[in-house]
């Protein structure tokens, strides 16, 4: 039984020259996974040489370097969005302004090392975000406070140019710039909202009285129409009732009478009986006659 348990010991205890080789294939390893580092696509390689910065820089892809001695720092050189803190300004009148924005940007790729070198990864706080409050507080007290949303677009084209200036000499690249807020003061903003509230009321009435406007001129262009037809049927009327008046004479007014008369003499008593002129009745019957002829 003891035999069998120290054969067992025996059994388990490593091999020197197995162990050696397992170590010798993980120092080979080892070395051989640190000779070479993969750089993604949109990236480059900043080499660190026992931790200085070396001049040369890794594209994309498979790159070798020396174990242990290097080491590759990967910088993201596409373009890439940066969110502007609310800075807080004033306008011309002294009137408060608070402004935020988002910048696009990317570094340069030939000169990633000089950045890492200079400013570091963090150059977003370091560097973009005080270049944009130092704009905001130069600039935006040039205009008074009615203006600065009228010309936003002014506005931003200074600032791509003013911090395309100043980020350039650390390789940042400014893209494009938006303002994604301006905000003015409580106080303000409620009288930009009673102003527009009085503005919308006068064009309200403007709109009403030129309604009402239309309305009368048609009430006027109708009663236009209207006298005029009438003062046209007037006319007619008058100058037919002045034919008509010239056309009846007394002669005229007893010859219907006599047509009319029935050859008895009316009973008057008391009264003379009416007279009739038979001579001109005799004329006129003649001349009546005649015309029918």
């Amino acid at each position: 039984m003891a035999e069998k348990v120290i054969n067992l010991a025996e059994f388990k205890k490593p091999n020197p020259r197995n162990l050696a080789i397992i170590i010798l294939l993980c120092i080979i390893l080892f070395v051989g996974w640190g000779t070479f580092v993969i750089v993604p696509a949109g990236h480059r390689g900043v080499v660190l040489w026992w931790g200085s910065v070396e001049k040369r820089i890794m594209g994309e892809g498979l790159n070798f370097i020396v174990p242990i001695a290097e080491r590759v720092i990967k910088v993201d050189v596409k373009v890439q969005p940066h969110p502007f803190r609310e800075i807080d300004a004033s306008s011309k009148e002294y009137q408060n302004v608070k402004m935020t924005g988002m910048m696009n940007f990317h570094i340069d790729p030939a000169y990633v090392n000089d950045l890492y070198q200079k400013v570091g990864l963090d150059f977003a706080d370091k560097v973009i975000d005080p270049a944009f409050n130092d704009f905001v507080k130069e600039v935006v007290p040039t205009y008074p406070i009615g203006e600065i949303l009228p010309k936003r677009e002014e506005i931003r084209k200074r600032a791509m140019t003013k911090l395309g200036e100043n980020l350039e000499r650390y390789h940042i690249i400014v893209d494009d710039i938006y303002f994604a807020n301006i905000r003015f003061s409580p106080e303000y903003e409620g009288a930009i909202e009673a102003k527009q509230v009085a503005q919308q009321q006068v064009e309200t009435q403007k709109q009403v009285l030129a309604q009402r406007e239309i309305e009368a001129q048609q009430k006027v262009a109708t009663a236009k129409g209207e006298a005029e037809s009438i003062l046209v049927v007037a006319q007619g009327q008058a100058k037919a009732n002045d034919a008509l008046s010239r056309s009846i004479t007394p002669i005229l007014v007893q010859y219907k009478g006599i047509e009319k008369w029935n050859g008895i003499l009316p009973q008057v008593s008391g009264g003379a009986i009416p007279l009739i002129d038979l001579g001109k009745m005799g004329s006129l019957s003649g001349g009546t006659e005649g015309g029918k002829q």
